[in-house]
């Protein structure tokens, strides 16, 4: 299989291995009770900051290589990191790939205060000898930066599943997602509905490179649970709705995850 040349890749992700959430400063805030038998929902809350880049991260790793990350490259590339304003906000696993271009297992968010600060990391020498390490365990990655104009903070919940999606629009997506909202929200209310928790806008200045994404829009939106949205996408008054979305979009990567928290 041939290797993909991560040069420019900051943090390698481990999404399926919760630990990894241990090096997130995102704030575990415990604590409702929903079940007949009390069991403690977990949740946590990321706020998307004003003024930041965020990184949203999509990958891959070889199995059998979580060890290896977790032993000899994330205890000693993440205080670098740190040295340079990165910070790791969390990680999801991925559950299902509803559709699209990629098929990754795990989505990282990370923030920094600017891409100048996040090229500081890629050319400091200490960091230059631990990339090999995530190199050899990385079978896939995309990745795609992102602004916000105000605070934007989502609340993560473990009984919740979210949906992550980029979206590049077609010309006549002003005039069409509109109405595509419009039509569609009735018939959302009988499932869940869905809440759309984060819109985030791309950053104009984006590196170029081939694993690189740069969609029109992104969001991130909770769902109760991925039979949900199929249930919703099997609606007859939903699909009624369905060609004013299709004819918005050229491409749509959609891709349910739930958030690692830690252990």
């Amino acid at each position: 299989m041939t290797r993909i040349n991560f040069k420019f890749l900051i943090l390698p992700l481990v999404g399926f291995v919760a630990s990894l959430n241990t090096f997130a400063v995102a704030k575990d805030t415990t604590a409702m009770m929903t079940t007949a038998h009390h069991n403690e929902v977990r949740k946590t809350d990321i706020t998307f900051k004003e003024g930041k880049i965020i990184e949203v991260a999509f990958a891959t790793l070889e199995g059998g290589k979580e060890a290896q990350l977790g032993r000899d490259y994330f205890p000693k590339i993440m205080p670098i990191a740190e040295k340079y304003g990165g910070k790791m906000l969390g990680s999801l696993t991925v559950t299902a790939i509803i559709q699209g271009e990629i098929q990754p297992q795990v989505i990282a968010l990370f923030e920094w205060s600017s891409l100048e600060a996040r090229d500081q990391l890629l050319a400091d020498k200490e960091a230059q000898k631990l990339f090999p390490i995530r190199d050899d365990a990385m079978t896939f990655f995309r990745q795609a930066f992102y602004t916000t104009k105000k605070n934007v903070t989502v609340t993560f919940r473990q009984d919740k599943t979210y949906e992550f999606f980029n979206a590049w629009l077609s010309p006549d997506a002003k005039e069409l997602l509109p109405k595509y909202f419009a039509e569609s929200a009735q018939v959302k209310t009988k499932y869940g509905p869905p809440k759309f928790v984060a819109s985030l806008d791309p950053y104009p200045n984006s590196p170029k490179a081939d694993f690189i994404l740069t969609p029109h829009m992104f969001g991130i939106v909770e769902w109760k649970n991925t039979q949900t949205y199929y249930g919703l996408s099997a609606d007859p008054e939903f699909k009624k709705s369905v060609p004013l979305l299709d004819k918005s979009l050229t491409r749509f990567d959609m891709m349910h995850a739930k958030f690692n928290f830690p252990q």
